[in-house]
């Protein structure tokens, strides 16, 4: 082992290229490795996952608590239910104010769910409307010198102090933190469903007033196949729910709990969200997670092979001495594991310091210590033991191959360098190129798809939900006084625009095919402000429709009539639109939205206009503005309280809700940043130890060719000669490669990414230039080095 420490001081380069990129390639995959690790567990500790189903319909995934009891009396399969609903709260706790998050689940909520209870009887902690559960930090956090079992919460009611006025909680028990749960772990408290009747009770009448007032969980009974009830379900929940009876939604859908978290569509708690995840995103960070495996095995391991000749004068005196072959194999091999382990050490302590920097860019929790169990241990022993067996095996090879004789007579090495040193040159080269190649091809990938055209404007416009309840004449009131503003270019109604969300409607083209067609509903002047305008009109009559639409249902563009028997629909074509991307471009490619365009002049409100009949008054309007938005959105506040008798509830900018879309992407571009940085980094240190390798491989030749009188500057030159032929067979070997590489990652992270000619070019550019600039340093700092010395030592 002495032997192999003072190896590694004499070449302090190569150690410290190996330790930094080996610490630092496993530190990202360590933090990687446990994102990816929590996004794809969320809720796997549930042991009724697969049959605990979220009610919801084709708007949203969320109900009224009332409506699992009626379910579970009316069907058997159903064994059991359980809703939960969320309110931000203010309590005093020891004469302190406290701000959080509290859940009204029904009392059989710990039975229902595996989340972990510290302390109570799940059977018994929320029987009563006044017995509250606590998470394990808020119990810490307020009761730190002991136990919060029976300590007292109030919670203060329309603020006054009145006694009547006051909700005093009793703690019941204690329950761990919400962790890899579609639950936010900002939810801190659990209390009986019954406090709705005085905390929110349009979600408590049996009138059932708020329809999404909650999200509710159906278990489904063991052997029985609840979703073949759903038609069934249905057609009951029209008897009696309101949300039915008026068409205001006609499906129901009932979504595993085991793929809540990548499935939920609008489920939250009183506008705080559950948690969910992308599965495209998720697939981007595996992508990225085995480019850096691949990344670091391949750079550990053509260093390790590129010092085999440092060592073999040891290897050949140990053969000497008596050691066997198998023997010197195993001792290379261990010290290559033992590197590896070291290494790994230091890339973990470095991964948790940079654990919370990473929660900020990805915005999702990590817990290294926390998630490093048995399993993870077992697994990271086994990958250190792949990874140093492999950097080992090579050189271990190579060294035990050779007899001791060939070593000190020195064909070994010259052996070996004419066989490896221009292999090992080729190769870093090619995979630096292909490694920088495919990391620049996914960011200019994700940046190139979320700048495509959408198809209609979003910039200098607003939007309000809030004109909803206005009448004809409210509606020409508050277009009338927002145009008489210098900044007010337009005011429009509609019913979504394809940023928000639109009317949907499923039905079976012919062919069995199932086509879900958006309804873009809106006057003239919301269109115009869209900037959404047909490419051919047929008559005034009828509906626009989209190319996308008319190829899902196998029609050319110039049809004029779409008969659909198997969907019941006659479809009279006025005008043929150009294809709008809805919502996300990133999913448009794989899944074209088929729309149908509704354009009035202006909507009425009366029995003769079919859009009011069929789909109410307007929903929103759009004001398109120059200049002061700030001025424009007091003006719209002023006007609608005015009209309304209420404040606004929210104006938004139609851009920024469509930048809300690619939030994630944006966090996964500012990750991929950081890892071409690293990658660009090792790929750079890993040249620049290669070529130094390279040079210091030619010392003798140089040291010749100086004692005969050799210029410095052509000695230099021959140098760069070899290198730039190396480099010429490194590109022609990487581009194919690469080529064949794009779209393999493209499928896995389901980007659809083709080759792109400056990503390569740069790719070689960099590979080229650090190589030429290393050669050229190590090649003139060799050549100016006393070559009686290098001769001597040879």
């Amino acid at each position: 082992m002495k032997s192999y420490l003072k190896f590694l001081q004499r070449h302090r380069l190569f150690t410290l290229i190996n330790i930094v990129g080996l610490c630092l390639s496993m530190a990202f995959l360590l933090l990687l490795g446990d994102l990816i690790y929590r996004q794809t567990s969320v809720e796997n500790y549930q042991t009724r996952a697969d049959r605990t189903f979220v009610v919801g319909n084709e708007e949203f995934m969320m109900s009224h608590f009332r409506v699992g009891q009626k379910l579970q009396d009316r069907f058997p399969e159903i064994e059991d239910w359980c809703s939960v609903s969320g309110l931000d709260m203010s309590f005093t706790i020891k004469g302190q104010e406290v701000n959080t998050k509290m859940l009204l689940t029904a009392p059989n909520f710990f039975e229902f769910f595996d989340y972990k209870l510290l302390t109570g009887d799940k059977q018994k902690v929320l029987s009563a409307p006044n017995q509250m559960v606590v998470s394990k930090k808020f119990a810490q956090r307020y009761w730190p010198e002991g136990e919060a079992v029976g300590k007292e919460v109030v919670l203060a009611l329309d603020d006054e102090k009145d006694a009547d006025k006051h909700i005093t909680y009793t703690v019941s028990g204690v329950m761990d933190d919400f962790d890899r749960s579609v639950i936010p772990e900002t939810y801190e408290c659990v209390v009986n469903l019954e406090n709705l009747r005085q905390l929110h009770s349009s979600a408590y009448v049996e009138s059932m007033n708020n329809a999404a007032s909650c999200v509710l969980f159906l278990m489904e009974r063991e052997g029985c196949d609840l979703r073949s009830k759903i038609t069934e379900m249905r057609d009951y929940l029209k008897s009696f729910f309101w949300l039915y009876q008026i068409d205001a939604v006609k499906k129901l859908t009932l979504t595993p709990l085991s793929t809540l978290y990548y499935d939920a569509k609008d489920c939250s708690f009183e506008g705080d969200d559950l948690n969910h995840g992308s599965r495209e995103m998720t697939h981007l960070y595996v992508v990225i997670a085995m480019l850096v495996l691949v990344f670091a095995i391949f750079n550990y391991v053509n260093l390790s092979v590129s010092l085999t000749t440092e060592r073999s004068k040891e290897m050949a005196t140990r053969r000497l001495l008596g050691l066997s072959r198998l023997q010197v194999f195993a001792k290379l091999i261990g010290e290559s594991i033992l590197f590896t382990a070291i290494d790994f050490v230091i890339a973990y302590l470095i991964a948790l310091a940079m654990q919370d920097k990473a929660i900020e860019m990805s915005n999702c929790s990590l817990d290294l210590l926390k998630d490093t169990g048995i399993v993870t241990i077992a697994a990271i022993l086994l990958g250190i033991i792949f990874v140093g067996s492999l950097a080992g095996f090579v050189p271990a090879t190579i060294l035990s191959g050779y007899q001791p004789i060939d070593i000190v007579r020195g064909t070994f090495r010259r052996r070996v360098r004419q066989r490896w040193s221009h292999v090992l040159m080729v190769l870093q080269a090619v995979f630096a190129i292909v490694m920088l190649t495919v990391t620049l091809l996914l960011n200019s990938g994700i940046r190139e798809r979320m700048s495509q055209p959408l198809g209609y404007d979003i910039d200098n416009i607003l939007e309000t939900y809030d004109i909803a309840g206005l009448n004809e004449s409210q509606r020409l009131t508050f277009r009338s006084k927002l145009l008489a503003m210098p900044e007010v270019d337009a005011v429009g109604f509609g019913y979504g625009t394809p940023v928000d969300g639109l009317e949907n409607n499923t039905t079976t083209a012919d062919d069995g095919t199932v086509v879900s067609i958006r309804y873009l509903i809106g006057d003239s002047c919301f269109f115009n402000i869209l900037n959404i305008h047909p490419e051919r009109t047929y008559a005034d009559g009828g509906v626009g429709v989209n190319h996308q639409l008319l190829r899902q249902f196998g029609k050319r563009d110039d049809e004029r009539e779409i008969l659909i028997s198997r969907g019941n629909m006659n479809i009279k074509v006025s005008a043929v639109y150009p294809d709008l991307v809805y919502q996300n471009v990133m999913e448009e490619a794989e899944h074209p939205t088929p729309y149908l365009f509704m354009k009035s002049d202006e909507f009425r409100d009366n029995a003769d206009d079919y859009v009011s009949n069929n789909y109410g008054r307007p929903r929103m309007a759009l004001v398109k503005y120059h200049g002061d938005r700030k001025k424009v959105e007091e003006a719209m506040a002023c006007l609608l309280k005015e009209l309304t008798g209420s404040a606004t509830t929210e104006t938004n900018l139609l851009n920024q809700k469509h930048r809300e879309w690619y939030e994630e992407y944006e966090r996964f571009l500012s990750v991929l940043t950081v890892f071409t940085a690293v990658a660009l980094l090792i790929a750079v240190l890993g040249l620049m130890a290669m070529n130094s390798f390279f040079v210091g491989q030619r010392r003798r030749e140089i040291a010749i060719r100086r004692v005969f009188g050799a210029e410095i500057s052509g000695i230099t030159l021959r140098l760069l000669f070899t290198v730039v032929v190396q480099s010429v067979f490194a590109i022609v070997i990487a581009i194919p490669l690469s080529y064949w590489l794009a779209p393999m990652v493209g499928s896995i992270s389901g980007l659809a990414i083709t080759m792109e000619f400056m990503p390569l070019l740069l790719s070689l550019v960099i590979v080229l230039a650090v190589n030429l600039f290393t050669a050229a340093f190590q090649g003139w700092r060799a050549a100016n080095e006393n070559p009686v010395e290098y001769i001597k030592n040879e």
